[in-house]
């Protein structure tokens, strides 16, 4: 077959997959998921892949799909082939899309957003108009104003279930040069109308050039009559690997059994891979011995001997006229950096904005801590001479640390977010670089704010000494700070719940490191105290505070050394301010090597491709 470009410009791609086997390593030894596995989908086709839960249908999705390669306890031998040219992963998301069983959108948006915003990533160009063709194609326009919603949360419910699925492809063929739609089982939790409506729409995707390959959990009759080509797999393997057409008569033929005219024929072989069932089953297969043990194995090997088997060989082997060179070529301009990086902070502005309990968290707790320490701490230089500084140093100590522990949210960030980043980066709608960028510079605005609204409330309260403009900036950087840390924890942490342990051990710490909570530490704990960020920046504010204090409260130098302030000059006050930016720079670069290459599930070199 010849390269040619039809519709949108999109090229038509032969995707062939022959002889792959996977395994995966448990308890130190490898187990088998797939046995050499080969099938095609031409441009045009359709290919359904049915099989029993743990038959290997999504682990073959995966691998099509480059989503699972060669990497630390997973090996993969076979090839993967478009136009008989093995791509890169990179490469072949740029002509493929890939539908997984969840649905990773961010639910505070509505329909139209989430595809506003997946144009912007994916087109340079003509992104309304795009929106409207493909909106109009998975029959989306009755939902565009609605949340896409969560489930699992009652206050946030958004579309059904079937317009989900729906989305999730519309998303993946706003890129009009998509050449190839992979699906891991986009009927599952559907009811039979929707499931049905979903593969008619496959079927016109297909039918405008598109080749697609999907897996199907429960298969319908009519459902399974819009592909092309049917692939059964058992544990692993092909029992099998045809025209749709063939299926049946492979049944009565190869496999000598007769299907009851009233069940569905597709349901039949999967009931006889289901040993539960296969024991209770009035029609048997006559191929099969007494007992249950290695079905899987014989019917895998009745088909490898077959007539059909062999037909399907030799069309595998046929290398068409596809030209693979020029496969990639005449591809449209990749949407920029900037671009995407101010895609995404629009986007988690937006979301940021829509969720009223991180918004109303942060500054209620400025606005109540801020009362709170001005009350306690009112103008403490009126009190007794013995109680005015350890009061003032108290009032400083318990604002900046609090500042420090207000963007206790962001450790949410990425354990939260971690899949919805994988799956875009891994589709190539952006980078790691832009995706974290954004990220943070999203956070910063309303960080500032809570902390120069606390800080604005004790300053007046206390009756602070240090310039109104520097107690904000103390603040403001105890808060950067502290929210550098929090999302360093998150990134490098699988789950929040481990996130949360070693967040409160490291604030803990740092907290009673502190000069204000321990005036001597152990020998051995010297260097902790010398990196607590809280207690730097405790001290800092206590050093600006005091320096120029009033005579009448005693000698600056006698009540920094009484409180055991370690900050006694300015030389200390500049070498603790190039600790605090230090750890700023060192928590927000191990924060973007643990995005890059944490909890990934693919290789350093993927990663690093990323």
């Amino acid at each position: 077959m010849s390269l040619q470009v039809e519709g949108d410009g999109r090229a038509q791609v032969d995707l062939t997959f022959i002889d792959v086997k996977y395994s995966v390593q448990v308890n130190k030894e490898m187990k088998p998921i797939l046995h050499g596995v080969s099938g095609a989908v031409n441009s045009g086709q359709m290919l359904c892949v049915l099989g029993p839960s743990g038959s290997g249908k999504t682990s073959l999705i995966h691998i099509i799909a480059s989503k699972i390669t060669n990497s630390k306890g997973k090996e993969i031998s076979g090839a993967v082939k478009c136009n008989q040219m093995q791509l890169t992963s990179s490469q072949f998301t740029r002509i493929s899309g890939l539908v997984t069983q969840e649905d990773c959108f961010n639910a505070a948006l509505t329909v139209k957003e989430t595809l506003y915003f997946a144009a912007k990533l994916r087109l340079t160009s003509q992104q309304s108009e795009r929106i409207d063709k493909v909106v109009a194609m998975l029959q989306l326009e009755k939902c565009l104003a609605t949340y896409v919603g969560d489930d699992a949360n009652p206050y946030l419910k958004g579309i059904s279930g079937g317009e989900k699925r729906r989305l999730a492809i519309a998303v993946e063929i706003l890129d009009p040069d998509i050449s190839l739609l992979v699906l891991d089982e986009p009927t599952s939790g559907l009811d039979a109308a929707s499931a049905l409506n979903i593969s008619n729409l496959l079927r016109t995707l297909a039918d405008m050039g598109i080749g697609v390959v999907a897996t199907i959990h429960q298969p319908r009759s009519t459902i399974v009559q819009q592909f092309e080509n049917l692939m059964v797999l058992a544990e692993g393997r092909r029992v099998f690997y045809g025209p749709v057409g063939t299926y049946l008569p492979y049944l009565q033929g190869d496999l000598k059994c007769e299907v009851p005219m009233h069940e569905n024929p597709y349901d039949f072989l999967l009931d006889v891979l289901n040993p539960l069932v296969r024991a209770m089953s009035a029609v048997p297969m006559k191929v099969l011995p007494e007992g249950d043990d290695d079905v899987e194995k014989i019917l895998g090997q009745i088909f490898d001997k077959s007539s059909l088997c062999q037909r399907m060989k030799v069309a595998l082997s046929d290398p068409g006229t596809a030209d693979g060179s020029q496969l990639l070529k005449g591809r449209k301009g990749r949407v920029g950096w900037c671009q995407k990086f101010f895609t995404i902070l629009h986007l988690t502005v937006l979301v940021k904005m829509r969720d009223p309990m991180v918004m109303m968290t942060q500054m209620t707790s400025a606005l109540m801590f801020g009362v709170i320490f001005g009350t306690l701490y009112w103008q403490t230089y009126d009190k007794a001479k013995d109680f005015a500084i350890l009061d003032t140093q108290m009032a400083l100590m318990m604002t900046t640390l609090m500042a420090i522990w207000m963007p206790f949210d962001v450790t949410l960030t990425f354990p939260k977010e971690r899949q919805i980043f994988l799956r875009e980066r891994k589709a190539g709608n952006y980078t790691t670089s832009a995706f974290y960028f954004a990220r943070i510079s999203a956070d910063m605005p309303m960080h500032i704010l809570a902390a120069a609204t606390m800080a604005a409330i004790v300053w007046p309260m206390a009756g602070l000494q240090m310039g109104f403009g520097t107690w904000i900036l103390v603040n403001v950087m105890a808060i950067l700070v502290g929210a550098s840390i929090m999302q360093m924890v998150g990134a490098v942490s699988k789950t929040f719940e481990e996130a949360n342990i070693l967040i409160m051990l490291i604030m803990m710490m740092s907290m009673v490191m502190s000069t204000t909570f321990l005036r001597e530490v152990p020998s051995f704990l010297v260097w902790m105290r010398e990196i607590s960020i809280m207690g730097l920046v405790g001290d800092l504010a206590a050093y600006l505070e005091f320096r120029d204090m009033d005579p009448k409260h005693g000698v600056t130098e006698q009540v920094l050394a009484d409180f055991a302030i370690r900050i006694r000059d300015d030389d200390d006050m500049y070498k603790a301010f190039a600790i605090v930016a230090a750890i700023y720079v060192i928590c927000r670069l191990v924060t973007f090597l643990a995005v890059k290459f944490m909890h990934t599930g693919r290789s350093y070199s993927e990663n690093w491709a990323d």
